[in-house]
């Protein structure tokens, strides 16, 4: 009896360092665990503030408005700006297509009357070859010249939205003046010169 005794202590005693390391490696992965989820919230913090860093709203803003015309402006906060945006972009689009449907027109005008095909007619008779292509040069013109006040708009928009966003860092204090006063100089000839200055102080 004495004996099955002492080989059941023996035996409980010998699982004591397993369960240890057990409960070791258990913590172990519980503190890395913990470590890995703080690394996450911190890496998501940094990110948040260097997005949301004064000197980093242009950047940010024009990248906004390159993506997506008007979403800079939507980031600076400035939404008045977003239907003159779109406005102007489907003005330009209208007299766009307005100039490319005839300049089609009048190029296939051109086409039906020197193709020697009796089966195709000018929609215009009365107008002669050079009438065709100076019409068809006058509307090709037209329609280049919108395509490039699309792009202008374009960049016009990321530009505003990068200059709108970059004069949040500029602020005007109480401490800068601006001033008219009266002066007095000499000229070489010792002779008074009176007149009035303008001074910009920063006190």
């Amino acid at each position: 009896m004495g004996l099955k005794y002492i080989l059941a202590l023996s035996f409980c005693i010998s699982l004591i360092p397993s369960i240890l390391r057990a409960q070791d490696t258990s913590d172990s992965v519980k503190v890395i665990s913990d470590i890995q989820d703080s690394l996450v919230v911190a890496t998501k913090e940094a990110i948040e503030v260097v997005i949301d860093t004064l000197e980093n709203r242009p950047n940010t803003a024009a990248l906004y408005s390159a993506a997506l015309p008007g979403l800079g402006q939507a980031y600076n906060k400035k939404y008045w700006k977003i239907p003159i945006i779109y406005g102007g972009g489907m003005v330009i689009g209208y007299f766009l297509n307005y100039n490319h449907q005839l300049y089609k027109q009048y190029r296939d005008g051109l086409i039906a009357l020197i193709d020697q095909d009796d089966r195709t007619q000018p929609f215009d008779p009365r107008l002669d070859e050079k009438d065709y292509q100076r019409a068809v040069d006058y509307w090709r013109r037209n329609r280049d010249l919108l395509m490039i006040g699309v792009v202008f708009l374009y960049v016009m928009n990321i530009v505003d939205a990068h200059v709108d966003a970059h004069l949040e860092l500029f602020t005007i204090e109480d401490d800068i003046s601006l001033n008219l006063e009266p002066s007095f100089d000499q000229t070489a000839m010792h002779t008074s010169i009176f007149g009035l200055s303008l001074k910009l102080k920063f006190n």
